[in-house]
């Protein structure tokens, strides 16, 4: 009975070696770090933790130093970078520092430990130790001692900006303050004189009055006269488009011929006498532009003519319906007038019947 229970726990002795051992093994750590450079160069030191949860591995707490002459950069912040392998199911974990030595000479890298809790038992590993070489510059004594950067000169630019980027913000207090000083003067002085503050600004002179006088100056021009008969044409149709798209809405300035024809067909339906006279006008003009017709002085005036009286069309409608806003305006303001008098009297008549009916 005890021979056939013997290799169970043979096999039962080996796996309970076997099993601490393994964990043991699942904690790799090892440290990378530069082993050489100029004395002041900061040097990178990288601290490696391979596990299945190194995040349970505490590593080694470095505060200023890492021994008595390789000293930690403090203006280096400590980074941590975390990277696993799917295929192993294991982790590496690693902490960088930057450290430096101000000492020409050889030093130790010492061992890092790290420490790991398994089976309920506080278990260390640590890293293998190394040299780091610092390196100091050759100086020649027997030189005579130079300036660290040559003299340069400055250009008036870079020295403007200096004392702008020094002097800046004072600079723009006093420009505002400046500005305000000279505001108030000057208002002080339009009150002293018995002037307005602010000069008030010119009412916007309507589209149709543009229109007539820009007709007025093309008249005084004499174009057609001099046989400048193409500028004319152009100058004619302009003044026509630029009314039609500011007084009545029409994007006439960037509308082909066709398409302003069209256009002032629908806008102008009611008045057949004054669109075919338009249509005219423009039909005139392309073939002045692009088919280089040269038509005779009673058409010339016929064409200028005919913008002009449409013009003057619109301008006495617009005076009419200017006229008719302004009587409404006047007929409301009796009739409100009207009503307050009436409720007053009423307000009377009601206090004069009260002694009467006592």
């Amino acid at each position: 009975m005890i021979k056939h229970k013997l290799p169970l726990l043979v096999c039962l002795l080996g796996i309970s070696l076997f099993c601490p051992a393994r964990a043991q093994q699942e904690v790799r750590v090892w440290a990378q770090f530069d082993t050489s450079g100029w004395i002041g160069d900061a040097l990178e030191l990288r601290l490696f933790c391979q596990s299945d949860e190194p995040q349970k591995v505490n590593f080694p707490v470095l505060q200023d130093r890492i021994s008595d002459n390789l000293q930690l950069i403090p203006e280096d912040s400590l980074r941590v970078s975390l990277s696993s392998n799917a295929a192993s199911g294991l982790a590496v974990r690693s902490v960088a520092y930057r450290f430096s030595a101000y000492k020409e000479g050889t030093y130790t890298m010492p061992a890092f430990r790290f420490e790991f809790v398994r089976n309920d038992s506080l278990l260390q590993v640590q890293t293998d130790t190394g040299l780091v070489r610092f390196f100091a510059p050759v100086v020649d004594t027997l030189q005579p001692i130079k300036d660290i950067r040559a003299t340069f000169e400055v250009s008036r630019k870079e020295l403007f900006n200096e004392y702008f980027d020094r002097y800046g913000f004072w600079l723009w207090i006093i420009l505002g303050v400046a500005a305000l000083t000279l505001a108030g003067i000057y208002l002080w002085k339009r009150v002293r004189q018995g002037k307005p503050l602010f000069v008030p600004q010119k009412p916007p002179v309507p589209p149709i009055d543009q229109a007539i006088a820009g007709l007025k100056a093309l008249k005084e021009k004499q174009l057609w006269q001099q046989n400048r008969i193409k500028e004319y044409y152009t100058e004619l149709t302009d003044i026509l488009r630029v009314y039609l798209a500011q007084g009545m809405d029409i994007a006439a300035i960037e509308m082909t011929n066709d398409e302003l024809s069209a256009a002032l067909k629908a806008h102008l339906g009611e008045t057949p006498g004054q669109l075919e006279a338009l249509l005219s006008v423009l039909d005139r003009s392309v073939l002045v532009k692009f088919a280089k017709v040269l038509p005779g002085a009673d058409e010339h005036e016929d064409s200028y003519r005919k913008v002009s009286d449409f013009l003057h069309y619109r301008k006495e409608k617009d005076d009419q319906r200017e006229a008719g806003a302004e009587s409404r305006k006047t007929e409301e303001k009796p009739d409100a007038a009207k009503d307050g008098n009436s409720t007053e009297g009423q307000a009377g008549g009601e206090k004069k019947e009260s002694p009467e009916t006592k």
